[in-house]
């Protein structure tokens, strides 16, 4: 049986296609118009313009959105977007005039793509022209006149502060530190206290913070009580005159004491806040590389669906969950002991907000009986909601709504935002490090990507820290204006140090320039070491100073003693020769023949793979055809069984 629930002929509750939550809509405003006054008062700050109802215009941009079933936010976002349209309309007088969207005409499309570009930007324009075709596919079985959008602009990501955003999450700890306190000395003095409800003075027992903090452990020592468990005379003592005895000492940055009173506040000495989850969450951001989608799908139902323990290190984890987007697993290694690595934080929300869980598990079995015996959207609604805080361990109570068990969502992003950057005002961080004035949920995803390709400068090493399947997705999130920034400090001086050699020998010699940037000029000494030919290499290259190999090439090398790696062309002393050609080419088939042998996992950030590299590289110097004919040759000895030449160090 299904229960419809009541609604005006100008609502709909839609229930989306990808098997969401049904939402409730309201359409009137595009009927009938909306003035700045009818705005929530947190929303008029975004109000940019008063609307004219347009009630046919309204009526087909409903069937648009109730036909398509989109999700919730998307909904949203299209409905802000259609407030634009009536704007648009309302400014522009001289255009054709519209009673429908199929009144609509190129230069409608024309003239908004340009009014947009003026008023909100360039990225908007795709949403509405959605819209429009979608109803010209439904309605009339063609597309719309109107023009396509423009391709969106390349992305451009903030260059990320890795120093600022090391000592945020040195202050976030601190935080935690705080909040953690908080939870044992609740523990504590929960213990030391009576129920007050029995004690024989009962008006003094109520005077005492140790028997109010007794009587929540008491309240909550299975689950959080509903409304109707919990009787209005425990209510009132807990809160009224008495909201003050026992508040908790530790208050979450960004909202005032007055907020904590009564009840709800008192929860906080045994189950985390909004304020205090942010926390904790932001800690498992910076330190897993998770964006916010990522993080908040761990479900934590089983085990076996959010980690797996490691073979060879009983003190590690591989954490995982799944995008949300791309349906793709994501993971994310972590120690188990480390008080603030991720899983230490899972672990310790998990144990924590186990009372809340029970209440959100019951109160869910209850609906699910209801609602099979009369269905209606508004409990399935609920539902869906419970469903995802059962699995997830980012709850929390609220102050203003104490008999409610919450998880953070993605719409919470926005008052996570402006959290963290209290955190960092808060620490006098901004002025040091404007970036994270700015800071966002998915700018701690970016800078770890950021990082990674940093100190790796390979582009097959920032992938795997994304975890992406395409190197195309990375331009979303590298920071490509300090990459321009070191491009033209690097061609700048290859051209300063080019020039000088030309000048100095009247030859173009590669091997001084790269010496020449790395470590200046070449002495007399090196010269003739390198002309010497029972100097040469292992890959038949002469080398400047054979004894002291850098240490990045040979971090084991032996004093006094000849460089036993020879990784010779990703090395400074290293120069080619015309005569270099023949062992650089069989030792690039000797790799290429070893790289069959290993998992791509492992050769990939390897020193086979480095070496692979910067010899692929160091032969294009040379004639392809002469490269092929060496190449070849060494494949076909390789063929016929000859052993690789084994001499390549392992890290």
């Amino acid at each position: 049986m299904i229960h419809h629930d009541q609604l005006s002929p100008f609502e709909n509750w839609i229930v989306p296609a990808d098997g969401g939550a049904p939402y409730h809509v309201d359409f009137s405003e595009f009927y009938f118009g909306r003035q700045k006054k009818d705005v929530p008062p947190r929303a008029r700050r975004f109000w940019t313009a008063d609307i004219v109802g347009m009630p046919n215009m309204a009526e087909d941009f409903r069937h648009v959105m109730v036909t398509m079933a989109i999700t919730e936010n998307r909904f949203s976002s299209y409905a802000a977007e259609w407030r634009n349209v009536h704007r648009f309309l309302q400014s522009n007088p001289d255009l054709p005039s519209v009673n429908s969207i199929s009144d609509f005409r190129d230069a409608h499309g024309v003239r908004l793509k340009q009014w947009l570009h003026e008023q909100k930007g360039a990225s908007h324009y795709s949403r509405i022209k959605w819209i429009v075709d979608q109803h010209f596919a439904l309605c009339h079985q063609r597309r719309s006149p109107w023009p396509a959008s423009d391709p969106d602009k390349e992305p451009d990501p903030p260059e990320p502060d890795l120093v600022g955003l090391q000592r945020l999450n040195l202050e976030l700890r601190n935080h935690a530190r705080s909040i953690k306190a908080m939870w044992r000395s609740g523990a504590s003095l929960a213990a030391l206290g009576i129920d007050p409800r029995y004690a024989t003075d009962s008006e003094t027992a109520w005077q005492v913070p140790e028997n109010h903090i007794r009587l929540i452990y008491n309240l909550t020592c299975k689950a959080l009580p509903t409304h109707e468990q919990i009787s209005l005379e425990e209510i009132t003592e807990l809160s009224g005159a008495r909201s003050k005895v026992a508040r908790p000492p530790y208050v979450a940055l960004g909202q005032g004491v007055a907020k904590f009173q009564g009840y709800g506040t008192k929860l906080r000495w045994r189950f985390p806040g909004f304020g205090d989850l942010a926390t904790f969450l932001w800690i498992v951001l910076s330190m897993s590389g998770w964006n916010l989608a990522a993080a908040l799908t761990i479900d934590i139902t089983d085990d076996r669906k959010w980690f797996y323990k490691a073979l060879q290190d009983e003190d590690h984890v591989l954490m995982f969950t799944n995008k949300e987007r791309s349906g793709k697993r994501v993971y994310s290694p972590s120690k188990i002991r480390a008080e603030f690595h991720p899983f230490s934080i899972v672990k310790c929300l998990i144990e924590v907000t186990l009372p809340l869980r029970r209440a959100a598990q019951s109160k869910l079995e209850e609906l699910l009986n209801q609602n099979k015996s009369l269905y209606s959207h508004s409990r399935q609604r609920e539902i869906s909601r419970l469903q995802q805080v059962v699995k997830s361990p980012w709850l929390y109570v609220s102050s203003r709504n104490p008999f409610e068990v919450f998880c953070l969502h993605s719409d919470d992003s926005t008052r996570l935002n402006k959290f963290v950057r209290n955190v960092a005002a808060k620490a006098n961080l901004i002025d040091d490090h404007p970036y994270l004035a700015t800071l966002t949920t998915s700018q701690a995803r970016d800078s770890m990507i950021n990082f990674a390709y940093r100190h790796s400068q390979r582009l097959s090493v920032a992938k795997l820290a994304a975890q992406h399947s395409n190197f195309l997705s990375l331009r979303h999130y590298l920071a490509r204006r300090k990459m321009r920034r070191a491009n033209f400090q690097t061609v700048n001086a290859v051209l300063t140090h080019t020039f000088s050699s030309i000048r100095r020998y009247g030859i173009f010699d590669e091997a001084k320039i790269k010496i020449a940037l790395r470590t200046g000029e070449i002495t007399p000494e090196q010269e003739a070491r390198l002309r010497d030919f029972r100097a040469r290499t292992r890959l038949g290259m002469g080398c400047l100073d054979p004894l002291h190999p850098p240490h990045e090439i040979d971090p084991y090398h032996r004093e006094n003693s000849v460089c036993r790696v020879q990784r010779c062309t990703g090395c400074i002393h290293g120069r080619v020769f015309p005569e270099s050609v023949q062992p650089l080419a069989a030792t690039l088939a000797d790799l290429h023949h070893l790289r069959r042998n290993y998992p791509l996992g492992s050769w990939n950030g390897s020193s086979f793979d480095e070496e692979e590299e910067s010899i692929r590289l160091t032969l294009q110097l040379f004639d392809p055809a002469v490269v092929a004919r060496h190449y070849r040759a060494r494949e076909k000895e390789l063929h016929l069984g000859k052993e690789v030449f084994d001499v390549y160090p392992h890290y």
